[in-house]
């Protein structure tokens, strides 16, 4: 999540499908121009839990600016280890763009684009984003 005073990402785990989450602490070491981005972890539907709820896996993707100054070139990071390191990265758009949002399954990407309001969905596979 963004944090409006500190240029780090926070995060908050739910171990019970999103009903309830931990305290928000910081995360690991990603820009942030103080704009709202996602993070999520990738799920898929059939792997549920003892409680029906989606099991978490060590695999992670993140939208968000790539620059810690500006709102500028909106990029999906794939992280493999639950966050602990982005390596993958794939621009989706170069410019000005925020405020972005995920859904996975196939992935999706709901951003905005520069001041003129402009909302854009951006799908992809795992796969394309493991080799952008």
């Amino acid at each position: 999540m963004r944090h409006n005073s500190v240029r780090s990402r926070h995060l908050a785990t739910s171990t019970d499908g999103g009903a309830t989450f931990g305290a928000a602490t910081a995360g690991a070491v990603l820009n942030d121009p103080l704009c709202n981005a996602d993070e999520l972890s990738y799920l898929t539907p059939a792997q549920r839990g003892s409680n029906g709820a989606p099991v978490r896996t060590a695999t992670a993707l993140y939208s968000g600016n790539a620059h810690a100054s500006a709102r500028s070139d909106l990029t999906v990071r794939l992280s493999t280890d639950d966050g602990a390191t982005w390596p993958t990265r794939a621009l989706i758009r170069t410019g000005t763009a925020g405020y972005s949002t995920m859904a996975a399954g196939q992935v999706g990407v709901l951003y905005e684009i520069g001041d003129t309001g402009g909302i854009v969905f951006a799908r992809f596979t795992l796969d394309w984003l493991r080799t952008a």
